[in-house]
């Protein structure tokens, strides 16, 4: 079965088991649907458009390394997208998880040199950045 949503900039399709995800002129992302721990819509305005959210685990084991997906849905696509995650989650069980425990996650520093970290070694600027974002948090969590 192919399934197909589409809106400027953003093109997803699913087939044969594999979840498409292109950003015209930026990134192609091809996944294993199996891999899906979460596919949920978060509104983002009043105007009813939302936001999809996919994560993705990168081993079918018990990983802990996840990839995070988000992508603004216009409203006249939220009924088609919530459409795709209602059937990702019966044919492929992906769990009917709220994306809010996001929120609830505990937030942690990948260390240098550890399989998670994207970039390194970072500048003053972002390690400046960094711990004043953490302090923030911490005070807003108290």
């Amino acid at each position: 079965m192919i399934l197909r949503l589409e809106w400027p900039g953003f093109h997803l399709v699913y087939d044969e088991g594999v979840l498409g995800l292109r950003w015209s002129d930026a990134a192609d992302l091809e996944v294993k649907a199996d891999r899906c721990i979460e596919a949920s819509m978060r509104p983002v305005s009043g105007e009813g458009s939302c936001q999809l959210v996919f994560r993705f685990k990168t081993a079918p084991s018990d990983a802990t390394d996840l990839i995070v997906v988000r992508v603004d849905v216009p409203a006249a696509h939220v009924q088609g997208t919530e459409q795709l995650i209602q059937w990702l989650r019966h044919e492929h069980g992906v769990p009917d998880r709220q994306a809010d425990e996001d929120q609830a996650a505990e937030l942690v520093r990948i260390p240098v040199g550890a399989d998670g970290w994207i970039l390194a070694p970072t500048g003053p600027a972002s390690e400046e950045l960094f711990d004043e974002v953490m302090d923030r948090i911490k005070n807003d969590a108290d």
